[in-house]
């Protein structure tokens, strides 16, 4: 009775982490809706403000001061709108397989989480190799991957002080990988072996549903790929993640 008990506890808790994550995916989904359209609605501006820097930067007799702010401001006004570009197409449910160059979607992805990072006071490094092939898959699946993955490294190093590396490389002769390695905590030993298990979580009541890493790992096997973790409690932690370089989506 003990045991039915005990399973019926776990069921219900297991159906309450579902409700809320539900929950959760229905208000992000519409803050997602309204969200396209302001980032819509961005575009705009910023189309303005590129055009208006270029045409200053084209005329005669401009002081060299103005026209380094000038510069500046044409640059970071570039940077927002392809960000907002990229924002629109990774909200998008449509597939985009494409022959993507994953060094781009890491910038991305690193760009986008840049306020998380800083927020944490974690470093973010990079080591990217310009050299690889081109990959074929739904680019917007591969950056929930690294958004998983980089999230998952971010919330382990709150405290502050924290390092993040993410580095891209060739896999042998038909697949590249890359490599995100925090300095965190690290993951217990009895709990490496479960890290991808549907509904386990190592993160404190209420902060985790454990669907996350699960959701990683189907993606990237989905993919045709793989996905490794090493990890040193309080020695940090390490994700491999390696794709064939051609489509094999299933």
């Amino acid at each position: 009775m003990k045991d039915s008990a005990a399973r019926h506890s776990d069921d219900a808790i297991i159906s309450s982490d579902l409700l809320r994550q539900l929950a959760y995916n229905e208000k992000m989904a519409e803050l997602g809706k309204i969200s396209a359209g302001v980032v819509h609605e961005l575009n705009a501006p910023l189309s303005v403000i590129i055009s208006a820097a270029q045409m200053i930067m084209r005329e005669e007799g401009v002081p060299d001061s103005v026209l380094e702010m000038i510069s500046r401001i044409n640059s970071e006004a570039q940077r927002l709108s392809h960000l907002t570009k990229g924002l629109l197409h990774f909200s998008s449910h449509d597939e985009t397989v494409v022959d993507a160059d994953l060094n781009l979607i890491v910038d991305f992805i690193l760009n986008f989480l840049n306020y998380e990072a800083a927020r944490r006071g974690v470093i973010v490094l990079k080591q990217l190799d310009y050299t690889l092939p081109v990959i074929r898959l739904d680019t917007n699946l591969l950056k929930q991957i690294l958004l998983n993955i980089i999230m998952n490294a971010l919330q382990a190093m709150e405290n502050g002080g924290g390092k993040l590396l993410v580095e891209t490389a060739a896999a042998g002769n038909d697949s590249v990988c890359f490599t995100i390695t925090d300095n965190g905590p690290g993951i217990p030993a009895e709990a490496i072996d479960r890290i991808f298990d549907r509904y386990f979580t190592t993160k404190k009541p209420g902060e985790g549903t454990g669907l996350g890493l699960f959701v990683t790992k189907s993606l990237v096997e989905n993919m045709g790929g793989n996905i490794t973790v090493t990890s040193r409690s309080g020695g940090g932690t390490t994700f491999k993640v390696t794709l064939p370089t051609c489509d094999t989506e299933r």
